[in-house]
């Protein structure tokens, strides 16, 4: 799928989006809000009492990096094994699990409708999608990470381009 040729006979890959698992991407974003919540509570109480902190600013702040970079790292990684990604192809949508499969997907021409939900809090924020189908299948559903995903944006444009969205 690196390759952006075609998935599944939907045509040309025109995007590819970075998903999550709801249960374990929902986890690790309030962890690391909590975690980045309690690094800013350890530096502001570094600056106001120096001395009743010990030095724990120092290994808070390598443990802070350490894991937003292994989060960046995950996403570069995922991204070159085409691992739980959403593909917007010119002829549909497909998503693929966390083996790099094609879990599910969906033509334009079977798309009845989207509907999108935002959850945003102040530790974590994301968008569940789900697309109907015009058969009796059941919906294909994704969670895009982020309080303001461009996989929500990008998607309904494509679906308006493709004459499957109004």
């Amino acid at each position: 799928m690196r390759n952006r040729v075609a998935v599944q006979g939907l045509g040309r890959i025109r995007g590819d989006y970075a998903v999550i698992n709801p249960a374990t991407g929902a986890m690790m974003q309030v962890l690391r809000g909590f975690l980045l919540i309690l690094w800013v509570f350890m530096l502001v109480t570094t600056a106001v009492n120096p001395s009743a902190v010990n030095d724990n600013a120092i290994p808070t702040t390598a443990a802070v990096a350490v894991v937003y970079a292994l989060k960046f790292g995950w996403r570069r990684l995922t991204a070159v094994l085409g691992v739980t990604r959403c593909y917007l192809c010119a002829g549909g949508v497909a998503v693929t699990n966390r083996f790099g499969r094609v879990r599910d997907s969906v033509a334009w021409s079977e798309v009845t409708g989207v509907q999108q939900t935002a959850i945003v809090g102040l530790v974590m924020g994301c968008h569940r999608v789900e697309i109907f189908r015009s058969s009796s299948a059941a919906p294909l559903w994704l969670v895009a990470p982020g309080a303001k995903s461009p996989l929500v944006e990008a998607l309904l444009k494509e679906g308006r381009r493709a004459g499957a969205l109004q």
